[in-house]
């Protein structure tokens, strides 16, 4: 997969997953918790970036990637997480709701880019 390849997926599939949210706007990463794959008390914005990130990575990936997909979204909400707050989540999807245009930050990019390359075996 080509450095292009791996960014235009990046994009994408933020792209779908911040797209995915409700309506219900939560304020907080553990906002709204349910249960979600087995796991007890997954919030809100994990569960609509993953269901989003998965959902987008269906078509245009290759197949090696879309094998390890769900573990690749974890992997990339995970990274989000720990780097960002989540007002800095917040703005950069609602950024994102206004353009699609916007650029993500270059620390997403690498978070996203780094996770289907080690959740696919590809790095």
């Amino acid at each position: 997969m080509t450095k292009a390849r791996v960014l235009a997926v990046v994009a994408a599939l933020f792209l779908v997953a911040a797209a995915c949210g409700n309506s219900g706007a939560p304020t907080s990463w553990d906002d709204n918790p349910d249960d979600y794959k087995g796991v007890a008390n997954v919030g809100q914005p994990e569960r609509n970036f993953r269901d989003g990130c998965e959902e987008s990575g269906q078509d245009d990936l290759d197949a090696q990637v879309r094998e390890n997909l769900a573990d690749v979204c974890k992997c990339g909400f995970d990274g989000i997480r720990e780097t960002l707050t989540f007002e800095e989540f917040k703005e950069l999807d609602d950024d994102l709701r206004s353009n699609i245009n916007t650029n993500l930050t270059e620390e997403v990019n690498q978070i996203m880019r780094q996770c289907i390359l080690e959740e696919s075996g590809l790095g």
